[in-house]
C-alpha cells in the first residue's frame, strides 16, 4: 500500500523519501512515523538502492511531532506512543543503507531530531533548527538517546534547556549538520553527495555504518523519559497554554 503522509520514489541507485504534509509543515503524526519506518526498511531491502535521501515538501523540512497525537488516556498509551516513534526514528541507525537528510526551512522538535539522525545532513542557509519540547512539558526522547553522542553533552544541554533557534550556519558550527549551502544549490549538492555515497563499495559501506552505529546508546532511557513527561500535569499545562497562545503557569508535577 502506498504511503499517505510520504512520497517514496526510486531513481536507481538513490531512493528519496519525502515528508509530504506541507499544509501541516510536515508534522509527524503516528502514521507518518509508521510510514517512515516502512519506507526506510523497504529501501534497505532493495539491492538496487545504495543511498536514501530524506527531505520535506513545501516550506519546511518538519515542524515536529503532531501535537494532535499527544493526548493519552493511560500511562500505557503514553509508553506505546513513545516507544513507537522513537523506534521508528532510530530505524535510520539500524538499516545498513546510508541516509542523507536534505534540510530546508524549519526543523523543530521531532523534525530537528529527524534532520540530524541521518548519516549525513546537508542544510540550506535558510534552514532553522530548534528543540522546544520543554516549553510544552515534553522531552526530546530521540535527542536524549542520540544528541550527546552527536554534538557532546554541553551543546545538548544548551539546546534542550534554552530552546533557542539555530541558523543553518550555527547548526553546522556545533556539529548538528555536516554542510551548509545556499538554498539554490541544495538540490545539486545533495544529489552529488548521494551519488558519491552510492559509488562506494557496498560491503564497505554496510560495514562502516554498522560498526560505527554499534556503539550508540540504547533508546530505552529516552522512551522512559518521554513516557513520564507525557503523563505529567506539566505536559497538560504546556499543551493548554500552547493551544490558548499564552505562557504556561507551571505546576512542577
Amino acid at each position: 500500500m502506498a504511503p499517505e503522509h510520504l512520497l517514496y520514489t526510486v531513481d536507481e541507485p538513490i531512493a528519496t523519501i519525502t515528508l509530504n504534509r506541507p499544509e501541516k509543515l510536515n508534522a509527524l503524526a503516528v502514521q507518518t512515523w509508521d510510514e517512515l519506518r516502512a519506507c526506510l526498511e523497504r529501501a534497505d531491502e532493495d539491492a538496487a538502492v545504495r543511498t536514501i535521501v530524506l527531505e520535506g515538501a513545501g516550506r519546511a523540512f518538519c515542524s515536529g511531532d503532531d501535537i494532535g497525537d499527544l493526548d493519552f488516556g493511560t500511562a500505557g498509551d503514553a509508553w506505546a506512543y513513545a516507544e513507537r516513534i522513537i523506534r521508528s526514528g532510530l530505524t535510520i541507525d539500524r538499516i545498513d543503507t546510508p541516509v542523507i537528510a536534505k534540510v530546508d526551512g524549519l526543523a523543530f522538535g521531532g523534525g530537528c531530531e529527524l534532520a540530524v539522525l541521518p548519516d549525513v545532513t546537508i542544510a540550506s542557509e535558510d534552514a532553522r533548527f530548534r528543540m522546544p519540547e520543554s516549553l510544552i512539558g515534553a522531552v526530546p526522547g530521540i535527542g536524549l538517546a542520540r544528541f550527546p553522542e552527536l554534538i557532546g553533552l554541553k551543546r545538548t544541554r544548551e539546546l534542550f534547556l534554552t530552546n533557542r533557534e539555530l541558523s543553518g550556519v550555527e547548526a553546522h558550527d556545533i556539529g548538528l549538520v555536516n554542510e551548509v549551502v545556499p538554498a539554490d544549490s541544495l538540490d545539486d549538492v545533495v544529489a552529488q553527495r548521494a551519488a558519491d555515497v552510492a559509488s562506494t563499495a557496498p560491503v564497505s559501506t554496510r560495514l562502516i555504518k554498522r560498526t560505527l552505529n554499534a556503539r550508540l546508546a540504547d533508546e530505552a532511557e529516552g522512551v522512559s523519559a518521554l513516557t513520564f513527561a507525557l503523563t505529567t500535569e506539566d505536559m497538560k499545562t504546556g499543551m493548554d497554554a500552547f493551544f490558548d497562545d499564552r505562557d504556561p503557569d507551571w505546576d512542577d508535577k
